[in-house]
């Protein structure tokens, strides 16, 4: 992969080029994050669903990034034109998404939600794939290309909060539809890295994915987002059953994405400093008290804490997870090896995780569903310490 034209430098030439392009893809990218993961169960809600629904129409954005990225990465990987492929998915989703404006019930929702959600699952992989190439390359920071992204979310969902409110939750529709346009028109603007060095070697996918800490490593991260389905689904309505404001609620997401930007500043010199194995089992840990805290209380100042986890139980071990994923498959296989983080523990863990919170829900109220997430917290340092997951000494163990 050469610089870009004219750089005086591989370092320059990123400065100047490419890492405003990935950091503008990540920030709109996740803006649209930001609008869905605070207020689509609201937006459902206000239209009369019942909790069970609300978590299976969560559920199903989740879900279809269980099979989406890897339909995704593999193409990508075969044609060696990530951007392409990212840039038609950008576009199947916002043309998929469309048909909610004319339905408010369960079942004629159902299919055009996983429809969208299946083609919105494709970008992010590819291009994360792509920037980890980068940073190799380049020996750049990709906390600090990353937490573009959060800044994203963060704009969205604090200033979609006061908006809706004033302007009603119908609204979040025509807001998501203007984001989406603006990932797809963006995506024409980032580059196409192009192979990683090391294209070959290091065996088959399906070599890689029998050896114990690999496949414990998928089952670890896909505990970590089973543990984040209630708060993805039902934070927000939680929060409202308190007596919390939009706007409120919008800060409360906010803080958490602050926190999150504020590590991924730092995290490529945590990573090397305490290591993957630390930073996954310290972040699982923390999820667990955060978790916890969430379900137990009401009071402010200990909610605004258990936001700030967020820098945790997100950003560090997305991090730590993201850089081992990289470590982990070869540059033949690295769109694949994402793909599968993405669907494994973003679309398989965040599905089961909403489906989970929204089938307890009803039964043993916002409480008991988090404490639920904690003990789901609690299971993956179990499935780390069993399977060696990132411990040099398990390296080779099939």
């Amino acid at each position: 992969m050469d610089a870009e034209p004219g750089a005086a430098s591989p370092t320059t030439g990123l400065r100047r080029g490419f890492a405003a392009r990935y950091a503008g893809f990540y920030f709109l990218y996740f803006a649209t994050l930001g609008a869905i993961l605070p207020y689509w169960s609201l937006y459902l809600q206000s239209l009369g669903l019942a909790a069970v629904q609300i978590g299976v129409l969560v559920g199903a954005i989740q879900i279809t990034k269980i099979f989406a990225p890897n339909v995704w990465g593999p193409l990508a990987d075969r044609t060696g034109r990530r951007m392409a492929v990212a840039r038609g998915t950008a576009l199947a989703t916002l043309v998929a998404f469309l048909p909610l404006y004319g339905l408010d019930t369960f079942w004629p929702m159902l299919p055009v939600v996983a429809l969208f959600a299946f083609f919105h699952a494709g970008p992010l992989p590819l291009v994360e794939g792509a920037v980890w190439d980068v940073v190799q390359r380049y020996r750049a920071h990709y906390g600090r290309l990353r937490l573009w992204g959060s800044v994203g979310f963060i704009v969205t969902a604090v200033g979609l909060g006061p908006m809706l409110d004033h302007l009603g939750m119908v609204r979040l529709l025509d807001f998501l539809s203007l984001l989406f346009l603006g990932v797809f028109l963006f995506t024409f603007f980032v580059p196409e890295p192009g192979r990683a060095p090391e294209t070959s070697g290091g065996g088959s996918l399906l070599a890689t994915l029998r050896r114990r800490p690999v496949w414990g490593f998928f089952a670890t991260t896909f505990l970590m987002q089973a543990s984040h389905g209630a708060y993805y689904g039902f934070f927000s309505i939680l929060m409202a059953e308190h007596g919390y404001s939009g706007l409120a609620i919008g800060l409360l997401w906010g803080l958490g994405v602050t926190a999150e930007v504020v590590v991924f500043l730092f995290t490529d010199q945590l990573v090397n400093r305490f290591g993957i194995r630390n930073m996954l089992a310290g972040s699982l840990f923390l999820a667990a008290l955060r978790w916890w805290v969430t379900g137990a209380t009401d009071l402010l100042v200990l909610l605004l804490l258990a936001q700030t986890l967020h820098a945790a139980t997100f950003a560090s071990f997305h991090a730590a997870a993201a850089r081992h994923t990289h470590d982990l498959f070869p540059g033949a296989q690295r769109s694949s090896g994402f793909a599968l983080y993405s669907s494994l523990a973003f679309g398989f863990g965040g599905g089961v995780g909403s489906l989970i919170s929204g089938g307890l829900w009803d039964r043993i109220g916002g409480s008991g569903t988090f404490w639920v997430a904690a003990g789901l917290a609690v299971a993956g340092l179990a499935v780390m310490r069993l399977t060696g997951v990132a411990r040099p000494a398990f390296e080779g163990v099939e």
